[in-house]
């Protein structure tokens, strides 16, 4: 039992690595799909002051200061839940049809592991909204 679960945790960890590998520097890839999918509404910055925000009708969150509304803890899974729409945020459609997971799973449709690559575009977009912390 536990040499099987050894083994899927290498094989998950390998296609991980693998992943990773293919996407490149993931600081860079997280900042370039950052301001490809979240700059116009959460700015630069992260600090909500995006290009279109003043037309929405709700005002949109500091990505900023998501560290320290959580008692100094980055909530990196918060942030890939909020993404892909399993965490609701109104902003981003309705959680039967979240924005940018079905958008993320429409251009991973081609690749190997669908699944897998939008989980790490999520996550390295999270990890680049971690280095905007104040």
């Amino acid at each position: 039992m536990k040499a099987t679960m050894f083994s899927w945790g290498v094989a998950v960890a390998a296609i991980f690595g693998l992943a990773t590998a293919a996407m490149g520097s993931e600081s860079d890839q997280g900042q370039q799909l950052y301001m490809q999918y979240c700059s116009s509404c959460h700015g630069k910055d992260g600090k909500g002051n995006g290009s279109v925000s003043r037309y929405l009708k709700i005002k949109v969150p500091d990505l900023s200061v998501l560290k320290k509304n959580n008692k100094g803890i980055y909530p990196t899974h918060k942030v890939m839940s909020s993404m892909d729409g399993s965490r609701a945020v109104p902003a981003h459609g309705d959680p039967k049809m979240p924005v940018w997971g079905e958008v993320f799973r429409k251009e991973a449709e081609e690749a190997k592991y669908t699944g897998l690559t939008t989980l790490l575009k999520e996550k390295v977009i999270a990890e680049y909204i971690a280095t905007l912390q104040r």
